[in-house]
């Protein structure tokens, strides 16, 4: 769900000349499915939210997806992410009406030890943080709440109906879709998600098995249209994103935006913050 943040980044870029920006696998993919540098499901959630075989989340950072509350060991491929602070390097460009900037920064996904069935990560970036829970139920890991802060832009949302972020039975071809809503009512995310191969990465000089998560995040209200094409390599034996690429467009209050980004953990090993 790290996309989350890059969109929203981009919409604060509207009123401002700062603009963009950019987990797990195990319960949640992501980041952050897409947003990503967020929270994944390692197990029971690949990337996306979604609880049949057609669901709706995005592949993110973090989470493994659990049968129980609290029953399975962290950083499994059946519990959820193990608690820590986990880097990421961010490479990229964006342009704004203030023309194209080169992005070559870092961010930082914060994960919460779990309570019961749920846990909280906190994506924190130059750009402002934002907060996600998920929950673990038999059918995966469900979207409970994303909350955003960034200078200009404050919003909490929740989803509408059930949002799956990843499903416990998933497979190459599994697919879903969920939406979220502000709680004032003034913007919509929709994300759709496919898990659509499997990949071997290096990290931190670890060779990792993945799954790659193909999503697309619309995000929209108060003059904004943001689409994002997100694709997140997610190792499901550590509930991590360990590789998410960004390509995001749209118009930001009657201007043209575009990035395209790529974060990279440095290591799936937890620092102790």
């Amino acid at each position: 769900m790290g996309a989350v943040l890059a969109l929203v980044t981009a919409c604060s870029g509207s009123s401002s000349p700062a603009t963009d920006a950019g987990g797990p696998a195990s319960n949640s993919p992501g980041a952050t499915p897409s947003a990503g540098a967020s929270s994944t499901p390692s197990t029971a959630a690949s990337a996306s939210p979604g609880a049949t075989p057609v669901v709706k989340s995005t592949p993110a950072a973090g989470h493994t997806v659990a049968s129980g509350p609290g029953s399975k060991p962290p950083g499994k491929p059946t519990g959820f992410t193990r608690a820590g602070t986990y880097d990421y390097d961010i490479d990229g460009t964006a342009t704004t009406r203030m023309g194209t900037q080169r992005l070559n920064s870092s961010d930082s996904l914060k994960v919460d030890a779990p309570k019961g069935s749920t846990q909280k990560t906190t994506q924190d970036s130059q750009n402002g943080t934002r907060d996600q829970t998920l929950e673990s139920r038999a059918g995966g890991l469900y979207v409970l709440d994303i909350n955003i802060q960034q200078s200009s832009f404050k919003e909490d949302f929740k989803p509408v109906g059930t949002a799956l972020y990843f499903p416990s039975d998933y497979h190459v071809g599994s697919a879903w879709h969920w939406t979220a809503r502000s709680t004032d009512g003034k913007y919509t995310l929709d994300v759709t998600s496919k898990i659509t191969s499997t990949a071997k990465m290096t990290v931190g000089g670890q060779s990792v098995s993945t799954i790659v998560i193909d999503s697309i995040l619309r995000f929209t209200g108060n003059s904004f249209d943001l689409t994002d094409n997100q694709r997140d390599w997610v190792a499901t034996a550590y509930a991590l994103v360990v590789k998410e690429h960004l390509d995001t467009h749209g118009d930001v209050a009657g201007f043209k935006y575009s990035s395209d980004e790529t974060r990279t953990l440095r290591s799936t090993t937890p620092s102790s913050g």
